[in-house]
């Protein structure tokens, strides 16, 4: 492991935090959303057949993706593009930053088909309450994502006094979760 982001200790053991040199793409694990990306130099998100040339913009696109999959929902996915990425599916914290939207813009959607939401929950209608909740799990999927855009994905290693590794895992997304993790390791091992 290189890049040491922090070092702790647990008894006699110490766990150090190290940047993931190469994490995995969160896109590769079963998610319940379908990201749609169109970027000109970027390739983001999930594969898929959409191609910006067959769009007059972004509702059209957004109509298209209603067209194949009734019942969807939907949400924006927006990207700030300025030393890095990051991603959101919303524009609140962009415009912030720059108002005048030079340096982000919108980039795609994020979708859970109505077949696929039915699957996953068992149920026979998408309700309010089970809209809402996937809503919240495409909130969650997209800042997943962000995290890995941003390099926000860690390894950490628990060792002894002498050197000695004892565990060690990689591709924890954000900061937080790397610690929690290697701190549980190593009270598990002290």
């Amino acid at each position: 492991m290189t890049d040491h982001v922090e070092t702790f200790t647990v008894g006699d053991l110490t766990a150090r935090i190290e940047l993931d040199p190469e994490p995995p793409d969160p896109r590769d694990a079963d998610n319940l959303g379908t990201m749609i990306c169109l970027h000109r130099r970027y390739s983001l998100g999930d594969e898929h057949g959409y191609r910006a040339e067959d769009h007059s913009g972004w509702e059209d696109l957004e109509q298209a993706i209603l067209r194949d999959h009734p019942g969807a929902v939907v949400l924006p996915l927006y990207l700030f593009d300025h030393s890095g990425l990051t991603m959101s599916t919303t524009d609140a914290m962009f415009r912030a930053f720059d108002s005048a939207g030079w340096d982000w813009g919108q980039v795609g959607f994020v979708y859970a088909s109505a077949e696929t939401i039915r699957r996953e929950y068992t149920a026979k209608r998408i309700s309010r309450r089970l809209r809402d909740k996937v809503e919240k799990l495409l909130v969650a999927e997209v800042a997943e994502y962000d995290l890995y855009l941003r390099g926000e994905a860690y390894c950490y290693a628990i060792e002894t006094a002498d050197g000695e590794v004892l565990d060690s895992c990689c591709g924890f997304l954000g900061f937080a979760h790397a610690v929690s993790e290697a701190r549980a390791a190593a009270e598990a091992l002290a």
